[in-house]
């Protein structure tokens, strides 16, 4: 396997965007669009704040996925130290006697 520094050197690495793109999912939600409507003026401030809060929303509300997807990843490696380590207290207790 090359090392980063040789891949590089010789360009077998993806561009940063492609990583980057790659790393985490995709947004359904076009941020660009939100944040254009966010910025419109408006006849009143109370709206653009309604705007921009609508557009906090939608942006986490976006994410949802990703973070419950994260969040069952941990709840099973939790759950598979615990199972690795209730094994090895076995076979520890299998070897002792």
């Amino acid at each position: 396997m090359a090392s980063i520094a040789a891949r590089a050197a010789t360009g077998l690495t993806a561009p940063r965007a492609a990583r980057v793109s790659s790393a985490r999912p995709t947004l359904s939600v076009n941020r660009a669009a939100l944040r254009k409507a966010a910025a419109a003026p408006s006849s009143s401030p109370a709206r653009g704040v309604a705007t921009a809060a609508g557009v906090e929303i939608a942006q986490v509300a976006g994410e949802a996925g990703f973070i419950a997807g994260t969040a069952f990843t941990m709840i099973g490696i939790t759950l598979l130290g615990l199972a690795v380590g209730f094994v090895l207290l076995r076979v520890e207790a299998a070897v002792e006697e």
